[in-house]
């Protein structure tokens, strides 16, 4: 065996790579088109994944795990406004990869579990900053980690559209949430 040969996807690697690039450009693509993508006949690729809902499950838990790995050891930056523009820094190169899922849903406990844990984890960062005096106290956590998984998302959507630099979408994101929760009266 080559080196070359040992260093090529599995099947199940290849099929989600396919997904990730031609759902992120279509999230209406078919699984004919994925597997032909990845390289694999239908037979395979339902072999891994029995239904498209099955598939977008393992994107989910994929784009889970590289946003719970960006996250990672946030809460051990002392310094709050870092922590929000590390959070990001980090989130927002993602986008390529990921922004179609949030238009697509499945049902599933772990996924829903998993997000809300992430969403917890965002309020944490939410209550350091209120207490570091940044996020005005009369706004409700709920709608303060609101408004940051929502710029995550606009940021993530104005990077895959190519509208915004990924760089600018970061700088852009961490303004409006300090600008639009700062103690500054209307």
């Amino acid at each position: 065996m080559s080196h070359m040969e040992s260093i090529r996807p599995t099947s199940h690697d290849a099929i989600l790579a396919a997904a990730l690039e031609l759902f992120a450009a279509n999230p209406g693509t078919s699984l004919a088109a994925v597997a032909a993508r990845a390289g694999v006949g239908r037979a395979t690729l339902h072999r891994h994944f029995a239904s498209r809902d099955d598939l977008i499950r393992e994107l989910s838990r994929v784009a889970l795990d590289a946003t719970d790995a960006a996250l990672d050891r946030l809460e051990e930056e002392t310094d709050p406004l870092r922590a929000l523009g590390r959070m990001f820094e980090r989130l927002v190169p993602l986008a390529d990869r990921f922004h179609f899922l949030a238009g697509l849903t499945v049902d599933d406990p772990e996924i829903e579990r998993r997000y809300a844990a992430q969403l917890e984890a965002l309020r944490g960062l939410v209550v350091r900053l209120r207490e570091a005096g940044v996020v005005d106290a009369r706004v409700p956590d709920a709608w303060a980690v609101r408004v940051a998984d929502t710029l995550i998302w606009a940021a993530w959507s104005a990077v895959a559209e190519g509208s915004v630099p990924a760089r600018d979408a970061t700088d852009l994101a961490v303004r409006s949430f300090l600008h639009g929760l700062g103690g500054a009266t209307t």
